[in-house]
């Protein structure tokens, strides 16, 4: 498992938003206290005491979609995290 905080440098750089394997991206936010909730291929996610939510589905070749990585940067730089 990639360390969390590489991976975060990786999220907030926005050249690299279609680089990033969909299993490390549930990976850093469920170590970044994200509680995880599947239903069918959505991966839904929650933080206690923020109100966001995360709906990310994964790509058929494993990586994570561009658009969802640029709505976790913005949901991590919205709310300082």
């Amino acid at each position: 498992m990639p360390d969390p905080e590489k991976t975060k440098t990786a999220l907030l750089d926005a050249t690299r938003d279609y680089g990033h394997r969909f299993v490390d991206l549930v990976h850093f936010l469920e170590a970044s206290g994200w509680k995880l909730r599947l239903k069918g291929s959505h991966h839904i996610f929650t933080r206690p005491g923020l109100p966001a939510l995360l709906n990310l589905q994964p790509e058929r070749n494993g990586k994570a979609k561009g658009y969802q990585v640029r709505q976790v940067r913005r949901t991590l730089i919205r709310f300082h995290l």
